[in-house]
């Protein structure tokens, strides 16, 4: 009596819970090793469809199987050739790497040539049944037939959706233990400026090693650090998240609206711990200003540029706006003390504002009105006794003298 290993499979759960399909394997198979002198020593089952090439990660049970038969050197048997695969390719790579297996519907002594034809006609019926179960689905579908989990209840409807959360979890935990020596080694390796090496960093030394991913490709940054996340492997940053640089930034310049990027660095406290570049921080201040500008009605009028001063002109021609009476001393004043600009800036910049406000009344801008502009020219002829002994020679300056009620009867 020669020893084999026996292997049955279904291709849903229901013929596997009703085990009727499994019996009539084994007995099929039992009777088969009585008339050829088989003792059957181990059996191995799988509840899985025999489609597609990749039957060895789909079903564990033909995986042991096999490796059982290789290691005893005997035969692997089973009742018909499509309950081993559906698939030409599969079966003709066993037949290449000489496996051992027979087939108890065709015979002890079948040849591969029979095998090659009883595969593709597996490979053709289930084609066949694949298309008939799916043109079945599509009549049923347009009558108004429910199948799947649409027959089911909510609650089972959450149960399935949660049953397989959990297995696709449990799978991706399962691919992150099979990498942990290799994510720990490159999370290990120097980075720039003494500091922790970034994750795309690293994701670059296991390219250079030519490691693969989990699905083959090539590694990311963002997938390394989710996969050490799964593993718990808490790897200081090696630079600060742009969502929460964002938030610190727009906090600190909303207090202090003036500071630059280096100053911005030191006051947040990163100036040691390189996590923060000042290209990033410049970047994220022009957001900042940006966003202000847009609000500001007088910004995009004037053409100003986006610079540290960016707040203090909005501040500016806002009071100005509100208040046009105001000379550049008031207006210097409102701002208060923690507001480091000169008086000729501020001049410059209502100016710009009365322009672009389109304000060009009698009223001029910078608190100059009619009445102002008469007490300074009475100054002036106060002050300057060649102007009050010759007066206003240009037509420019008759004209000033006439507007303001200063000129003589002289000079007309």
């Amino acid at each position: 009596m020669q020893m084999a290993i026996g292997y049955v499979r279904v291709s849903t759960r229901e013929q596997g819970r009703s085990g009727l399909g499994l019996a009539a394997q084994r007995q099929e198979i039992e009777a088969f090793g009585t008339r050829e002198a088989f003792t059957i020593a181990r059996w191995h089952q799988d509840v899985q469809t025999g489609a597609g090439a990749d039957a060895l990660l789909l079903r564990p049970g033909l995986a042991a199987a096999l490796k059982e038969a290789r290691a005893a050197r005997c035969a692997l048997i089973v009742s018909r050739l499509d309950r081993l695969s559906r698939n030409v390719h599969f079966i003709t790579g066993l037949m290449e790497h000489k496996v051992h297996f027979v087939v108890a519907a065709l015979g002890r002594d079948c040849d591969e040539f029979t095998l090659h034809i009883y595969a593709s006609l597996a490979e053709q019926e289930r084609k066949m049944m694949s298309e008939r179960i799916k043109a079945a689905k599509a009549i049923a579908k347009r009558k108004g037939q429910k199948s799947g989990l649409a027959l089911c209840s909510k609650a089972e409807r959450r149960r399935v959706v949660a049953l397989g959360m959990a297995a696709c979890q449990k799978a991706a935990m399962d691919r992150a233990e099979a990498y942990r020596l290799h994510v720990e080694w490159a999370l290990r390796q120097p980075g720039l400026h003494e500091r922790p090496i970034a994750f795309t960093a690293a994701a670059t030394k296991l390219n250079e090693r030519n490691i693969e991913s989990p699905m083959g490709g090539s590694w990311s940054g963002a997938q390394l650090q989710r996969m050490a996340r799964r593993l718990q492997l808490n790897h200081p940053p090696a630079a600060l998240r742009g969502d929460v640089a964002r938030v610190r930034i727009q906090a600190l310049w909303k207090k202090h609206p003036g500071l630059t990027a280096k100053q911005v660095i030191e006051s947040l406290g990163l100036t040691h711990q390189h996590l923060l570049g000042v290209g990033r921080v410049r970047q994220l201040l022009r957001e900042c200003r940006a966003a202000a500008a847009k609000r500001s009605p007088v910004h995009k009028k004037a053409g100003w540029w986006l610079d540290s001063r960016t707040a203090d002109r909005i501040r500016i021609s806002a009071i100005y706006k509100r208040h046009p009476e105001y000379t550049a001393h008031q207006v210097l004043k409102t701002l208060g003390p923690e507001h480091g600009v000169k008086l000729r800036w501020v001049n410059q910049v209502m100016n710009d504002s009365w322009r672009s406000l389109g304000r060009h009344g009698s009223r001029q801008s910078n608190g100059w009105t009619p009445a102002r502009r008469k007490r300074q020219a009475q100054l002036i002829m106060q002050f300057r006794p060649w102007e009050r002994a010759t007066g206003p020679r240009t037509p420019e300056g008759k004209a000033r003298a006439a507007k303001n009620g200063l000129l003589r009867r002289g000079d007309e």
